[in-house]
């Protein structure tokens, strides 16, 4: 933990004036790192206090924010009950300057500082130190009972909320375990190959049995082109693929994201665990995604490249959040092109089933050979290559592209290079775990250079998501399934 000097703390300055007028003692815990990747509810834990959850809902009557123990699930018809209204979560959109430009994913509760009525959740009266969060970046503020008092002055005490008898923590200190060595069996020194770059090619410009790009990908695609949109826009668009719901919903419970409730909705997966931005970009990712049919199992198998996938999607977004000379550079798509770049191999299953099933068992007999090689030698195309002419064939913008045939290529310095780059990075970090299909482990000087990226820092980053892996392999299993 690091306490750092409330003058000193530019993001906070709103809500320490504001408590500073109620002449309520509070401490800030700043920058706040533990080894859990969302660790707002355990740390409050770990230094005795009560986690508050506030969230903004609105009606015809105008909006309310309530306020809860965050390891309390919220009954969200128990509340519109209670407060006899129509209560539906809001985006805040339409209260912008009231909340001061606080997200409403890490909301204070401070309805005064905000001129929004509150309710509060009777589980939160008489404790004895609480713990809020104000800007989604691992910083707190804790306040004592007297503090909280005065905060919640004029606010409304009602019960809204349902006890989860069994807390889930994510297990984080499991060691990563590599995979066991296989003997290797040698290839024919004489192969003919499985198929050919030139079929390939001819049968997506004949588009012969092709899958068909879904029309809720479209609909994500042109919404994320858009960046303005509404919250329950995407919420209602999700709703309208079941399969891609009850994954939100199950990607949301995971023991991941440490959420202490129990989701039953795609609005509530969105709005108190995943937000926009990775909740868009995980259901663009499984409908895409969800169109292939081709082997479960194997090195090549869906289930393990939406494994490799995963861990690529996490550990290519924490590198992007290190890159500061790159101001329009957005962590959530670099997130979006690690989980899909290796959408070759899955089309590569579901068009060529026999084939890819021979080479699949190939790869598997022969681990000490990079599978680069065995793609040219054996099957005649790269997954790269695959991936690239579906995006194609799918009318998908043209960095989709770009990222399927490039993201082996160390050497790219064309457009969109940042996010190409991040996901090469990503994939010769996740080579020193064994994961994933680089040839290489080692990170260019001149990226290291390029992206003002240290190698120390980027091994860090690599054992932190590493020491999530019994979590990530649960995320990867919810989108494989």
């Amino acid at each position: 933990m690091q306490i750092v000097n409330k003058e000193s703390y530019v993001n906070s300055r709103n809500v320490q004036g504001f408590l500073d007028e109620l002449y309520v003692r509070y401490v800030l815990h700043a920058n706040v790192t533990t080894k859990q990747p969302l660790n707002f509810s355990a740390y409050a834990r770990s230094i005795s206090a009560c986690p508050i959850k506030a969230v903004l809902f609105a009606d015809e009557r105008g909006p309310v924010i309530a306020a809860f123990n965050a390891e309390d699930g919220l009954a969200f018809d128990t509340l519109s009950t209670v407060m006899k209204r129509q209560f539906s979560l809001d985006p805040g959109r339409n209260y912008k300057k009231q909340l001061h430009g606080f997200s409403i994913r890490h909301l204070p509760p401070l309805g005064r500082l905000y001129q929004i009525p509150m309710v509060i959740d009777e589980g939160l009266i008489d404790q004895e130190r609480y713990l809020m969060e104000f800007d989604g970046k691992e910083s707190f503020i804790e306040i004592d009972k007297k503090g909280f008092k005065k905060l919640i002055q004029g606010a409304q005490i009602k019960h809204f909320t349902k006890s989860i008898s069994e807390r889930r923590m994510p297990k984080i200190d499991s060691p990563f375990i590599p995979r066991k060595e296989h003997k290797v069996k040698n290839m024919s020194q004489k192969t003919n190959s499985l198929l050919s770059l030139n079929e390939v090619k001819s049968r997506f410009n004949d588009g012969v049995d092709l899958p068909v790009i879904p029309t809720v990908a479209q609909q994500l695609i042109f919404m994320k082109s858009e960046e303005k949109f509404e919250l329950l826009d995407l919420v209602h668009l999700i709703e309208s693929d079941p399969v891609i719901s009850a994954k939100i919903i199950s990607y949301a419970n995971s023991p991941f994201f440490s959420y202490e409730g129990k989701l039953e909705t795609v609005q509530e997966a969105v709005y108190h665990v995943l937000g926009v931005d990775i909740s868009l970009n995980i259901s663009l990712a499984l409908a895409l995604g969800q169109e292939f049919n081709g082997p479960m199992k194997g090195p090549l198998g869906a289930s393990s490249i939406w494994r490799h996938a995963v861990y690529c999607g996490v550990l290519s977004q924490s590198i992007a959040t290190k890159i500061n000379n790159r101001p329009s550079l957005k962590p959530g798509t670099a997130y979006l092109f690690g989980l899909l770049h290796n959408i070759g191999y899955l089309a590569l299953g579901q068009l060529y089933k026999v084939e890819f099933k021979a080479f699949n068992k190939a790869v598997s007999l022969n681990n000490d050979v990079s599978l680069k090689q065995l793609e040219m030698s054996l099957l005649g195309v790269t997954h790269a290559d695959v991936g690239m002419l579906l995006m194609k064939s799918w009318g998908m913008p043209m960095q989709y592209a770009l990222l399927m045939e490039n993201h082996h290529n160390g050497e790219y310095n064309g457009e969109y290079r940042e996010y190409v780059n991040i996901v090469y990075i990503a994939n010769l970090l996740l080579k020193r775990a064994g994961i994933g299909d680089a040839e290489e482990s080692e990170v260019p000087r001149i990226l290291l250079e390029q992206y003002n990226l240290d190698e120390a820092e980027l091994t860090n980053m690599l054992d932190i998501v590493m020491g999530w892996h019994d979590n990530l392999d649960h995320l990867a299993h919810q989108l494989a399934a």
